[in-house]
């Protein structure tokens, strides 16, 4: 595409990396990589058509992932409720709780149990929220945003009222600011009382206590705000416009978002990380799961590009499996070996190449469906 930037990628901390990549159409305002998918919608210049009913499934699979994001979001609520009111007894004295070791433990246990059910449950589907423009404004605010202490364009534009009354503005987002204080990566969100939290018998990763009052107005907001997408996703009414925006804006990001975001993880860094989030899942996990959503989108439109152009759906469709798999071994291979950077760098490269080969034949289809998409 003409007349690009560079972007930046974050969730929260402001430790995250500026990456190249993530291209806008000429014309477009700068942008961070997480609002380059709304933008293309808006910019891209996709021409609207008739709705196909196949579309209609790429709906039902967002609604689907939502409600099991919410029953994760739910499940967070009752921990983070739980670790509030044992706080709230001890006088929010947090070395005089860390003695109710096995009640603390099962009320974090609970929240951390339903972060990490809603977390990749929304990478998911969040290829389709920050691509289609009417829904993109929860990305922001549920999981690319940054706080107002970073700055940049794209601010989470809420702030976060704690019951002790206090309030936090423009923290960042919401599942950013609930992984910082579980798992203590974020100074300002955490007790700085030393807690075994899992249990393991030793002081490790995470192992301290949370601030009780951000933790429980965290977790309420980022349940209350999976709720409000799940009613704007159950009204959306999917166009090809919609879901050719949605993968042409998301598909070029592999490279410079996640992996980027991976190499600079502690899942590559180990300790050397500055990093504050990503730190509980690897990028990995989370781009097989934005690819999931990828081909669910594209599920949409297959039928019709088949019609047209066998040759074509069948490549895209290989290209968008065969980048799964490819992400897929590499989160498994993580789990039993440790990738240096230089790896990481040539494993970039190999991810990025097919990511550019599949948006080319994207763009080909929506060519030849009469939607048109600016060079």
């Amino acid at each position: 595409m003409q007349g690009t930037k560079t972007v930046v990628a974050r969730r929260v901390g402001p430790d995250a990396q500026q990456v190249s990549g993530g291209r806008l159409p000429a014309g477009c305002p700068a942008a961070t990589a997480l609002t380059v998918w709304a933008l293309l919608s808006a910019c891209s210049g996709v021409q609207a058509a008739e709705v196909p009913a196949t579309l209609k499934t790429v709906q039902t699979y967002l609604t689907q992932r939502l409600t099991v994001q919410a029953a994760g979001t739910a499940q967070l609520v009752r921990g983070a409720d739980a670790y509030y009111a044992l706080a709230r007894a001890a006088g929010f004295d947090y070395r005089k709780l860390s003695a109710n070791t096995a009640a603390v433990q099962a009320a974090l246990k609970e929240a951390r149990d339903g972060w990490t059910k809603a977390s990749p449950v929304y990478e998911e589907i969040e290829g389709i929220v920050a691509g289609v423009n009417s829904l993109s404004a929860y990305d922001v605010i549920l999981d690319a945003g940054t706080s107002a202490a970073e700055g940049g364009d794209a601010v989470a534009l809420y702030d976060l009222k704690l019951p002790s009354g206090h309030v936090l503005s423009r923290p960042g987002n919401l599942f950013g600011v609930n992984e910082g204080t579980l798992w203590n990566t974020v100074t300002s969100f955490s007790s700085g009382v030393a807690f075994d939290v899992d249990g393991d018998g030793k002081l490790g990763f995470g192992d301290r206590l949370p601030d009780a009052n951000v933790l429980k107005a965290a977790a309420a907001e980022l349940n209350r705000q999976t709720g409000l997408l799940r009613k704007a996703a159950a009204t959306w009414q999917p166009t090809r416009a919609d879901v050719f925006g949605a993968l042409l804006g998301n598909v070029p990001t592999v490279g410079p978002v996640f992996f980027e975001n991976w190499k600079t993880s502690r899942f590559v860094l180990g300790n050397a990380t500055t990093r504050r989030d990503f730190v509980v899942i690897s990028r990995l996990s989370d781009l097989s799961g934005n690819v999931a959503s990828w081909e669910a989108m594209y599920r949409g439109l297959s039928a019709e590009v088949k019609a047209k152009n066998p040759q074509l759906d069948t490549q895209i469709r290989a290209g968008l499996s065969g980048l799964n798999s490819y992400v897929l071994r590499l989160a498994t291979l993580e789990k039993r070996r440790h990738f240096t950077p230089e790896q990481a760098d040539s494993l970039q490269a190999e991810a990025q190449n097919r990511a550019t080969a599949i948006t080319g034949r994207i763009t080909q289809a929506a060519a030849l469906l009469g939607v048109k998409v600016s060079e």
